[in-house]
């Protein structure tokens, strides 16, 4: 690997777990229970076509009010604004409102998914998430996908000119990230551009206090521990549909520009949509969630202005963070 690969990995691989629900548009899995090298019955193309096209139709069928959500809770002497972010945006898009910049400026503390800019985290980086996502056992990525498996996910590593030799050490869920990243990153999107990106430079500008919701161990372990024949799944489908992965996130943004929170459930958010289903909805999403929600009651305790920043998959759907907040009996302002 040279540099710029090791720095693509580094810089890029550990903010998109979050985005992992749109970077392709399949990161659905399903059990089995044969061993991962024999052929297992997998979609076809155009089977994963028709439910990405269902999912594309569903989301354009609705629409927000033309700017990025943002939700409200308070109490007497603490306000929190929840942004729902994209990690990656195509530089030249223009997303930001009066609303979200008075925010920003307001808030004492910005608080953000995960840590990556400290000493502490870049250690981190180097150790629980490259450590999780390589293989410690003497086995490569080829060694566990069948020979139908291989051809796929080579085909796709080829096409965005890497060699699947060169992520032979990765697990499947690392290797699919990688591939997802490298695809997006390819048609144009930026991750300097992303939301994090400009908020972070901004509020360490202004000397502003950040919190995180969880460690970069806890965010590789929602893509880590899931079965591995899960994982060799969503890179398989993820490798499948990789030409339409860069579709699949210019809609997103597109429904995420608008505000559109039910288009982006549709796309990414929702138990049977094509973003994740089965084992990989409950760990990329209803778990952080479902974890990140008493931290954010705690911040009620203390007094001030808090700007809670997390991918916009978080905000949206049946399990999001905004329903979990409401469902325990809190008056959240939005949509």
């Amino acid at each position: 690997m040279g540099k710029d690969m090791k720095k693509l990995r580094l810089g890029l691989g550990i903010s998109l777990l979050s985005l992992g629900l749109a970077l392709t548009a399949c990161g659905r899995s399903g059990t089995s229970d044969l061993p991962t090298t024999e052929p297992v019955e997998r979609p076809t193309k155009e089977s994963l076509l028709a439910e990405f096209t269902t999912a594309l139709d569903a989301a354009k069928a609705t629409s927000g009010p033309g700017a990025p959500a943002m939700w409200t809770l308070s109490d007497e002497d603490t306000e929190i604004h929840i942004f729902g972010t994209v990690h990656l945006l195509r530089p030249e898009l223009e997303w930001r409102t009066a609303a979200f910049d008075a925010a920003l400026s307001d808030a004492d503390t910005i608080v953000f998914e995960v840590d990556m800019k400290s000493p502490e985290a870049q250690r981190a980086i180097a150790t629980d998430f490259l450590a999780r996502g390589m293989f410690q056992d003497g086995r490569t990525l080829k060694a566990v996908l069948s020979d139908e498996d291989e051809a796929v996910v080579s085909a796709a590593f080829d096409s965005v000119g890497v060699p699947i030799d060169a992520m032979n050490t990765f697990e499947p869920w690392m290797a699919s990230v990688n591939l997802g990243v490298m695809k997006l990153v390819a048609d144009g999107y930026d991750p300097n551009s992303g939301v994090e990106t400009v908020i972070e430079g901004e509020a360490t500008e202004a000397g502003k206090s950040f919190g995180f919701l969880e460690s970069i161990s806890q965010q590789a372990d929602a893509f880590d521990l899931l079965d591995e024949d899960d994982q060799i799944a969503m890179l398989y489908e993820s490798a499948l549909m990789l030409d339409e992965s860069p579709q699949m996130l210019d809609l997103l943004v597109d429904e995420w520009a608008d505000g559109d929170v039910k288009g982006i459930a549709s796309l990414v958010a929702s138990p049977d949509g094509v973003g994740f289903s089965g084992p990989a909805y409950e760990s990329l999403l209803v778990n952080r969630n479902r974890n990140w929600v008493p931290q954010i009651e705690a911040m009620l305790d203390e007094p001030g202005s808090v700007l809670i920043a997390v991918g916009a998959g978080h905000l949206a759907g049946p399990d999001s963070v905004i329903q979990m907040l409401r469902d325990k009996g809190y008056e959240i302002e939005g949509p």
